[in-house]
């Protein structure tokens, strides 16, 4: 239902993840940039909100750079807001060699495979990337005025 309500947002500019993600932005007053960045080994991208905008930040050299938009977007449509950083580590980050923080913050590009019985993942992560497989897979398809039942029939195939 949520990628149902983004392409609808998007009439007329539904051709590709950045087309949509402004798109959607625009039509709930805000601005989203979109902006490669060197980011830590193994993140491909981060959405950081700002009183006046949103940013996406996307690794350089990503493969996967529309899916790695479409799953930070899909953490903007879903209403995830995450911590701020200086509580976040004073909750989660102890002394720990860089490396172990780069690992525990990696995730898999088209990881279509996870389920929410996977508790390696939090569920807004695996929201975020079940959100985005669905969203670049209907923009591949061509099919953005779906019926009514449409995200049933994904929901099934996965």
């Amino acid at each position: 239902a949520a990628v149902d309500q983004v392409l609808a947002t998007a009439t007329g500019r539904q051709g590709s993840v950045v087309d949509v993600t402004h798109s959607w932005a625009h039509a709930n007053g805000r601005v989203v940039d979109i902006e490669d960045a060197p980011l830590a080994a193994g993140v491909f991208g981060q959405w950081i909100s700002f009183p006046d905008r949103e940013l996406v930040q996307v690794g350089q050299g990503v493969v996967g750079r529309d899916r790695t938009i479409a799953h930070e977007l899909g953490h903007m449509v879903l209403g995830h807001r995450g911590l701020p950083v200086a509580e976040f580590a004073a909750e989660h980050v102890r002394a720990v060699p860089p490396e172990l923080v780069a690992r525990m913050l990696q995730r898999s590009c088209g990881a279509d495979e996870l389920t929410h019985s996977d508790d390696r993942w939090p569920q807004d992560e695996l929201a975020a990337e079940r959100f985005a497989a669905l969203l670049v897979r209907r923009l591949r398809a061509g099919r953005r005025d779906r019926p009514s039942w449409s995200p049933y029939v994904d929901d099934a195939l996965g």
